[in-house]
């Protein structure tokens, strides 16, 4: 059971519902991995690994605390016969800020009073196309209307603490589009029906009552801040989804970024040699460590004949997930909703282990760029692997020797662990028995395998002032790649401290 506190600045906390049942709070359910930092990356080079820990993790800090506040909830602001209104944006670009305004159609000495701050601009000349309703409303708009992961990580997070900290007379005043109303159907059928009025663009609606919204020191606001403000998102899920599925039919679902689908406008799409050993490595480590099943479901949004998962489908997927695997992409970003939200320990969370860029190749994305930042207040035990060196915007790799590590650090045992040791061992013991006829064989011949090895260490001198030579050159490639890689790391620090600042405009 969480016992919820509400925003301190709610000033009607007598409506505010103080108790979620169900659910372990975020905070309780894996205290060791609190406040969540960066994920496990998992890298035979201990210098990427420390790398990646010292700048990702400074990264989510400065999320965690922002403006160096503990940030946990967005003012939710109470106006009385306000007018309320999301306008089509002026500029065709998909990747706009929110352009919402909320105003008193009163005007007092000739000026119009209206709400400012993060999204939120002054109202526009709509004055004749007026609905005018009563009772209480709710108000929430973001950037990316209609795109299903924005949707889950940047707009959900929001409306859920709204649903739960206000009366439950509020209606939900949201922008229109397919999208967000199949979203909404599935997650709560009774919610849509009953509460919601779904916005379209340039339509003022004046409010014969309270208007609360939420006002965000940031557009995305549910980015910023630790971590208890998702807790009503998931105990909603819970509740209206409470499916759970026992240990021999859950799955591990492999996201598949190919074919013609939409996502993969955007490259990293998997080299197929490489994908194909990922699955069989997988496999193998399911049976290795003895998971109750060893199904893989293979995920690429789309069903055998091509068309589009229904919300529906795609959470019948999830739900069954007790780990979700492969390259970064927008399978992450949305999907997470849809894996258990039961959990109360460490050991209980659903696992992810996601392929990323890193200082070798940032130019595929952006340096370390992964979901985890976005969904990190949902409980996940979170792992990544990087491409490699060979890796392309159109065509990815892992290093597979890599994902063996990772998946054993997942999924083992001391008993599995030391099984395969023991296996390894066995293997090499047979190896040398199978070699000891051969090694008395060769022994009649010591006068001829003496002249070869003299004449091996005769070849091996020879080409040592090359090796060093090469040696020397290798030293000043690397120097010059990490150098490189500072350089990516710095751009790609001061486009977060550029977004951390737009962030902080007018608030």
């Amino acid at each position: 059971m969480i016992m919820f506190t509400c925003p301190h600045h709610f000033t009607h906390t007598a409506s505010c519902h103080s108790v979620l049942t169900t659910q372990t709070p975020y905070a309780d359910i894996c205290p060791a991995e609190y406040p969540p930092t960066h994920a496990i990356l998992h890298d035979k080079r201990d210098h990427e690994v420390s790398y990646y820990n010292a700048t990702y993790g400074d990264f989510v800090n400065r999320l965690n605390y922002f403006m160096d506040k503990n940030y946990e909830f967005p003012d939710i602001m109470e106006y009385t016969n306000y007018r309320y209104a999301v306008w089509n944006p002026e500029l065709s670009v998909e990747a706009k800020e929110a352009e919402t305004s909320a105003w008193n159609p009163s005007k007092v000495n000739g000026t119009t009073s209206y709400v400012e701050g993060n999204g939120f601009i002054p109202p526009r000349a709509k004055d004749g196309n007026v609905i005018h309703i009563e009772g209480n409303y709710a108000a929430f708009n973001s950037w990316f209307p209609g795109n299903f992961g924005h949707f889950a990580h940047d707009w959900l997070p929001s409306i859920a603490l709204m649903r739960h900290i206000l009366p439950d007379d509020t209606k939900f005043l949201l922008l229109d589009n397919k999208m967000s109303r199949k979203f909404i159907e599935f997650l709560d059928r009774d919610f849509n029906d009953n509460r919601v009025i779904w916005v379209p663009y340039d339509q003022v609606y004046e409010i014969h009552g309270k208007l609360w919204v939420n006002l965000p020191l940031g557009v995305p606001d549910p980015l910023l801040g630790c971590c208890s403000g998702w807790d009503p998102m998931r105990q909603w899920i819970a509740e209206k989804h409470p499916y759970q599925a026992p240990d021999d039919d859950k799955h591990v679902v492999w996201y598949s970024r190919g074919g013609d689908d939409g996502d993969t406008r955007h490259g990293r799409v998997m080299e197929k040699d490489n994908e194909n050993a990922t699955l069989t490595i997988i496999r193998e480590k399911l049976v290795q460590h003895q998971k109750p099943s060893t199904k893989i479901v293979i995920f690429n949004g789309h069903d055998e004949d091509g068309n589009t998962l229904s919300v529906e489908q795609q959470f019948n997927i999830f739900r069954k997930a007790h780990a979700f695997i492969g390259p970064h992409g927008s399978g992450f970003g949305g999907n997470y909703l849809w894996l258990d939200p039961f959990a109360s320990s460490c050991k209980e969370r659903t696992q992810i282990l996601e392929f990323m860029p890193g200082p070798e190749n940032p130019e595929i994305h952006a340096l370390y760029a992964s979901y985890y930042g976005n969904i990190r207040k949902w409980p996940l035990d979170y792992h990544n692997l990087l491409y490699t060196k060979k890796s392309t915007y159109t065509t990815t790799f892992i290093d597979l020797e890599s994902l063996k590590d990772a998946l054993d650090a997942m999924w083992g045992t001391p008993e599995t662990l030391n099984q395969a040791k023991t296996t390894t061992e066995d293997g090499a013991t047979a190896t040398k028995e199978e070699e000891a006829p051969k090694q008395e064989e060769g022994e009649k011949d010591t006068d001829a395998a003496t002249t070869e090895e003299q004449k091996s260490e005769q070849e091996e001198k020879e080409p040592a002032a090359a090796e060093k030579k090469q040696s020397v050159e290798g030293m000043a490639d690397l120097a010059k790649k990490q150098q490189q890689a500072m350089e990516a790391l710095v751009a790609a620090k001061q486009h977060i401290d550029d977004l951390l600042a737009s962030m902080t405009t007018k608030s």
